[in-house]
């Protein structure tokens, strides 16, 4: 059978213009499921550095991940599923023009599309769904037998846990990994760049550009799309000699 080639999308930052966990954060902390004190005293400051560019938002984004996560303890699966359709169904559409269009060209190609995010499965699935992704992998975020957050999760984030997904799909879907695509703007993609013959840096982080430059091979396939305004600007590293600063 001949193997089917796949596209495998990050969505915070690659696809999604900011992050659906911070968005289903700030949705509950709005209508008092969650205390606003969570956010105002512990994620905004490390968000006002980032906006400020004073801080990276890797930190900002990780930092509030953790307290998200300890402050949705003991909460019903029915109230986080019904702010989930409302995160989604407000923000489904707020996604970088380089993204969409490559997930639309992916479909009609009839290339298979995985989204891949660090995000919890409970917005990943719906926002997979309404973007026709044939399978999405993210963070799963576990339940007790009362239907309660208990605090634990499964995470998928980092460089390892997206290579366990990839190839966990390869074998189960046998890819053509070598023609195959891959989307990501931050260091935890790294290893979905390393699987496939034509990965793409979205609006790439500072820590990301710095791995392409180390490795030679990413650094001569790898294209880097930056977005601005109604303009993308695609580029190779290898073809040039840039200057990257970190602020």
């Amino acid at each position: 059978m001949k193997k089917r080639t796949a596209a495998f999308f990050d969505i915070d930052g690659t696809l999604f213009r900011n992050s659906l966990l911070i968005e289903h954060f700030i949705k509950l902390t709005e209508d008092g499921i969650l205390p606003k004190e969570i956010w105002t005293n512990e994620i905004g400051p490390l968000y006002d550095k980032y906006q400020n560019r004073l801080g990276a938002y890797e930190d900002y984004l990780d930092k509030a991940a953790l307290v998200y996560q300890k402050s949705m303890i003991g909460l019903d699966r029915d109230i986080i599923e019904k702010y989930s359709k409302l995160v989604i169904e407000e923000n489904k559409n707020k996604v970088y023009m380089v993204t969409r269009k490559a997930v639309e060209k992916h479909k009609m190609k009839g290339d298979l599309i995985f989204f891949i995010s660090g995000s919890p499965n409970f917005l990943v699935d719906h926002f997979a769904n309404f973007y026709g992704a044939t399978e999405s992998i993210s963070t799963d975020y576990v339940f007790d037998e009362n239907n309660k957050f208990s605090g634990k999760v499964i995470p998928m984030r980092d460089g390892n846990s997206k290579l366990s997904a990839i190839k966990d799909l390869d074998n189960r879907y046998e890819i053509d990994l070598e023609n195959s695509f891959s989307y990501g703007d931050t260091n935890g993609d790294i290893t979905m760049f390393e699987m496939v013959g034509n990965p793409h840096a979205i609006n790439p982080s500072y820590e990301l550009i710095n791995k392409l430059l180390s490795r030679e091979e990413l650094k001569e396939k790898a294209v880097i799309n930056i977005e601005r305004k109604d303009v993308n600007y695609n580029f190779r590293l290898g073809d040039m000699v840039v200057e990257f600063n970190k602020f």
